[in-house]
């Protein structure tokens, strides 16, 4: 089987060689590395027509003006040839054996629509800062159960994955139009499809995690709670009645994704105007009493107890995936 690597990139200069030369230094070579480029403002380009002459199978695609995330992702990934295509941010890294890890599970089952795997956190140094696992072993997980459990979100440790190219046509690869959250619908659309997945425990790519000083995570929280109700409405409802299973397990998830992404309307960054347009968005995603009671703390100053409680469970959380992590090794 050829693997192609596709790598979208805007304005990841100080990182992308990296990417790059990641992706090329593999235990076994892909055909071609293509680079899609989102209209860099900073110093990428020189950087790419540079190794354009030291990496032979480097592709690179231009884009003439800034066209957005799914935009961007979609023409790297619909240029790529192999069989298999690996998606790597252009600030994150892969480990030698990534793609040779993955070969044999998608060889011997046809069915496998996308491989992902546990990964290390690092900072913007490179610096390791922590393991990202799941709670699930090593296994190939079916359309059936991958569907049920996307209820509680995008599950992956990191957006390094590896498809299988007919899965992504089949689907239409991103069909989301919306900038954010469109690898859960990808990911979602693909279970839809009937397709399973395979997660491998080995800590085979590296995921960067940047100090937000500048807030800019919480600046696109709207953006988010879009692609959010956009995956619900458009993918994982359609999906589970097309099934004829019960709506009642997705307005509960509905309810829980929006209680955790409900803090933000407490954050002194936002302006009332600001907070109106997030309430209204969380409200589309679920507008229960329990949600709505949430919403209310969070505007009026009684957040503090609520973060309390979530502190606490994810300590708890945390403790539980080391001790299955530490028992399944």
């Amino acid at each position: 089987m050829t693997v192609s690597v596709c790598i979208p990139t805007f304005n990841q200069a100080p990182f992308i060689e990296d990417a790059i030369w990641s992706a090329y230094n593999q235990s076994i070579k892909p055909i071609e590395i293509i680079v899609s480029d989102d209209a860099s403002t900073d110093y990428t380009n020189s950087i790419l027509e540079r190794l354009r002459n030291e990496i032979p199978i480097l592709k690179v695609i231009t884009q003439t003006v800034n066209h957005g995330i799914v935009f961007n992702v979609n023409a790297c990934l619909k240029a790529a040839k192999g069989d298999l295509i690996v998606r790597l941010d252009s600030d994150d890294i892969l480990h030698p054996k990534y793609v040779e890890s993955f070969l044999p599970y998608f060889r011997e089952n046809i069915n496998i629509g996308f491989g992902h795997c546990a990964t290390f956190e690092i900072d913007i140094q490179g610096i390791v800062t922590r393991l990202r696992t799941l709670y699930r072993k090593e296994n190939v997980q079916n359309s059936t159960i991958a569907l049920k459990e996307s209820l509680e979100g995008y599950k992956v440790t990191a957006n390094i994955l590896i498809f299988r190219r007919t899965t992504l046509e089949e689907v239409g690869f991103i069909q989301s139009k919306v900038n954010f959250a469109e690898d859960y619908y990808l990911a979602c659309s693909i279970s839809d499809s009937g397709y399973s997945n395979v997660y491998l425990s080995n800590k085979l790519a590296s995921y960067r995690v940047w100090n937000d000083n500048k807030k800019i995570r919480n600046k696109r929280k709207l953006s988010e709670i879009v692609g959010l109700n956009v995956v619900f409405s458009e993918v994982i409802e359609p999906a589970f009645l097309k099934r004829g299973w019960s709506l009642k397990n997705v307005t509960r998830a509905k309810e829980r994704q929006a209680i955790r992404h409900s803090d933000c309307l407490s954050l002194d960054l936002y302006s009332l105007s600001e907070k109106k347009e997030l309430k209204a968005e969380l409200l589309r995603l679920s507008n229960t009493f329990k949600a709505k009671m949430v919403y209310y703390s969070y505007l009026h100053g009684f957040g503090g107890v609520i973060n309390l409680n979530k502190w606490f469970l994810s300590k708890i959380k945390n403790l539980v995936k080391s001790l299955i992590s530490i028992c399944s090794n």
